[in-house]
């Protein structure tokens, strides 16, 4: 497996889902996106308020907890989530920096 063509998937799933569930649910995929869209409207945009947007970030944090709980049960492995070899912190903070602004101008764009 080609680990560019893992990110592409990723990509390619995330881009359909905004698509396909943007109109029913504003596509708040991740705390990240429900930040922005409450960004927007503080700032005149469409959006959600502080309230409804601190309720769907709890929740959402709180389902990636469940998640990571869930995988450890289901298959009694833990791993630590660090960068590749040959790559730093900066590095990769700078790239998830990159990729989440894009996937908020993707969602406040499109949904």
């Amino acid at each position: 497996a080609n680990a560019v063509w893992g990110g592409v998937s990723i990509a390619c799933v995330l881009m359909v889902s905004i698509y396909a569930l943007g109109g029913i649910s504003g596509a708040n995929f991740n705390p990240a996106v429900t930040l922005s869209i409450a960004l927007s409207q503080a700032s005149g945009g469409a959006g959600m308020d502080w309230k409804t947007a601190g309720m769907y970030m709890g929740v959402q944090f709180l389902a990636g907890l469940c998640a990571s709980i869930s995988y450890s049960v289901l298959f009694w492995n833990t791993f630590n989530l660090a960068p590749a070899p040959g790559f730093g912190f900066v590095s990769t903070g700078l790239c998830e920096l990159l990729y989440t602004f894009m996937l908020c101008f993707v969602v406040l764009n499109v949904a």
